[in-house]
């Protein structure tokens, strides 16, 4: 069997949005109990993400230590913007989705790994899908 949903998000600029509540309902929803869910965005500048879900902190210093290793800066080939050119790079470096265990109705790693949405640009309307696979 095979569930998909597609989520929108109105994100700020270098924001970290906590996905994990809306991948959990999903995979409620579509009613497997075995199987993946998958998570993705489709956007180039955007990343999907799964880390601790223990303390906003982890998640302050993620954004800084991005912002550290690949800051917006104007003498990319590529650039759009500063920002732009630069979420390209991380996207790259860090992902446009997870993938997770589902046993027994829910997410292995529920409670313990939290699945965020990284805007690298931003402002914008972003997408995102999750889709779960078993049964």
């Amino acid at each position: 069997m095979v569930y998909m949903e597609t989520k929108t998000l109105d994100t700020q600029q270098n924001q970290v949005c906590d996905l994990s509540a809306q991948v959990a309902a999903a995979v409620a929803a579509s009613g497997i109990q075995s199987g993946i869910a998958v998570v993705e965005t489709c956007h180039s500048t955007a990343g999907i993400l799964r880390t601790t879900a223990w303390g906003h902190e982890v998640l302050e210093d993620l954004v800084k230590e991005m912002r550290r290793l690949v800051p917006a800066r104007i003498n990319f080939k590529h650039e759009e913007s500063p920002e732009d050119a630069a979420g390209h790079l991380k996207c790259a470096l860090f992902g446009s989705s997870v993938s997770c265990i589902v046993r027994n109705g829910t997410l292995v790693s529920q409670g313990k790994q939290g699945i965020y949405f990284l805007e690298y640009d931003g402002p914008r309307n972003r997408t995102y899908d999750i889709c779960v696979v078993g049964e």
